[in-house]
């Protein structure tokens, strides 16, 4: 009696998975672009990149555009797009009559489905950042230059005492500690001054990162999020530490709401002195929307994205000034203009006018990338034209920031570190392709403070620090690369942040203080 059984739930499901791969390869509305027959039928082709081979779905995407065309399918339902000027089509202003939503598949892996990032609809995505937006308008981020110049100055501080020390300094982490500790005094007004810890404290760092790691496989095997989430907290944390992470700063998060709700709310009545969850949680939102598990969601979002992608840019700057003596003393001797003796204060107004420190930023950018993840996009109500293709309204479309910067065709020579390319008559309509940090009404919420760290950041450090065959007699100190190369910098794996050669110790340096 049960063998039938058996033999007969085995033939419905056989009878299933063949009409499903008929569906894909045939009757799909994407069905007629170009691609491997076997990733158009299955996600386990991409499974096997990414999660496989650890987060090479990136480098395979780009060979099969080389054999396939600018528009190809990359998986059951998603198109790849490696035409530059298409991110202006797709990653536009999202409005009611043109509407981009994002692609459910690819948020729910993000483990904090309540966040602006991981918000699908257009309507909620456009409530949720309204919310935010004001926090991090030019005129927000100006006044909270002094919170950013101040840890400036005691990065440098540091840096001097570590030299002194003799201690080998790991350059992610000193970056990290910097672009955090600004990062929290603005969300939540306070700062855990991770730059005067041992170490720089790596521990939030290191969480964080993790949790970014494992966002390609919550993305192919959401049961574990849905798992995670079921769980009691106290099991859920023991679960590996990739896995576990983000039940870890999601705790963390939640805990600095519960506080900020026991405070005295008249203590932050100034505007000067509002933070933004002290805002949100006074605010007029709905209740659904300041429901702490939610709030705490934004805040794993803001601090980690405000943490990581900008730490790791100015990583990727210091890494090549210090490979190239030349460009560093171009860049110093500029910064003289602004900044006559080391004791002198710069202005970031008088920062941004600077051409050639603009252009090293704008080449760590384009290095340094942001995300490296696929994010795509989806018009649900109009088809879109991409070339001779017609893509149908509902496709999620993505392009990846990566392989843009990486088009020789407009970056020449594109592994290569040349802010000189972004000066000049060659350097004219280049921005339109400098997509680190997004576009359309998607873009990164924090555009503008990261452009603050990233100036005062690098011109404090190096108007302090030379390395040799780049420095000057007022210099506290020289920086050398210790036991680093280019293959600490370069991207070989996405995971969702960029993720450098295997067995990487990050970029290193010894710092002799004069």
């Amino acid at each position: 009696m049960v063998f039938p059984i058996l033999l007969s739930l085995l033939g419905a499901s056989i009878v299933y998975v063949a009409l499903i791969v008929y569906h894909r390869l045939f009757s799909s509305p994407i069905s007629h672009f170009s691609g491997p027959k076997l990733a158009a039928t299955t996600y386990w082709y991409e499974f096997y990149y990414d999660i496989i081979l650890g987060g090479k779905y990136i480098w395979k995407i780009k060979s099969l555009h080389e054999q396939y065309g600018p528009v190809i399918r990359i998986n059951p339902h998603e198109l790849h797009v490696a035409d530059p000027d298409f991110w202006d089509v797709m990653y536009t202003a999202s409005t009611s009559n043109n509407r981009r939503d994002k692609w459910t598949w690819q948020t729910k892996g993000l483990g904090i489905p309540a966040s602006t990032l991981a918000t699908a609809e257009h309507a909620l995505h456009r409530h949720r950042r309204g919310a935010l937006n004001s926090f991090f308008s030019m005129q927000n981020v100006r006044k909270l230059l002094p919170v950013v110049e101040e840890r400036v100055e005691a990065l440098v501080r540091r840096l001097r005492s570590l030299g002194e020390q003799g201690e080998i300094v790991a350059m992610a982490y000193a970056y990290s500690a910097f672009t955090n500790d600004v990062v929290m005094q603005y969300c939540f007004g306070r700062s855990d001054h991770h730059i005067e810890a041992p170490g720089f404290d790596p521990v939030y760092h290191d969480t964080s990162f993790s949790a970014g790691k494992v966002i390609a496989l919550m993305k192919h095997m959401n049961w574990i999020v849905t798992i995670m989430r079921a769980l009691p907290e106290s099991i859920a944390v023991k679960m590996g530490e990739e896995i576990s992470s983000s039940v870890k700063l999601k705790r963390e998060r939640i805990n600095q709401i519960e506080e900020i709700r026991r405070e005295d709310s008249s203590k932050y009545e100034d505007q000067h002195t509002k933070t933004i969850f002290h805002s949100l949680l006074q605010s007029d939102l709905p209740e659904s929307e300041k429901e702490t598990g939610r709030l705490a969601e934004e805040a794993v979002l803001l601090v980690g994205a405000g943490t990581h992608t900008t730490s790791w840019v100015i990583t990727v700057i210091t890494f090549h000034l210090l490979s190239n003596p030349t460009l560093l003393r171009r860049l110093k001797d500029e910064l003289k203009s602004v900044i006559p003796a080391p004791s002198s204060k710069p202005l970031l107004h008088d920062l941004e006018k600077l051409p050639f420190l603009t252009a090293v930023l704008k080449e760590g950018l384009r290095l340094g990338y942001g995300a490296t993840a696929r994010s795509a996009r989806v018009a649900p109500d109009t088809s879109l034209k991409c070339g001779d293709w017609t893509i149908p309204p509902g496709t999620p479309v993505s392009i990846t920031i990566p392989l843009t910067h990486h088009n020789e065709s407009i970056f020449p020579q594109s592994n290569s570190f040349n802010p000189n390319r972004w000066l000049g008559d060659k350097a004219i309509g280049l921005d339109k392709y400098l997509v680190s940090f997004t576009k359309g009404s998607r873009a990164c919420l924090g555009m503008n403070l990261a452009w603050a760290e990233m100036y005062l950041s690098v011109a404090g450090v190096f108007s302090h620090f030379g390395s040799h065959g780049a420095n000057d007699a007022s210099d506290i100190g020289i920086l050398e690369l210790y036991e680093t190369d280019e293959g600490d910098v370069a991207l070989v794996s996405d995971m969702f942040f960029p993720v450098p050669k295997e067995g990487s110790k990050g970029v290193r340096v010894k710092i002799s203080v004069k």
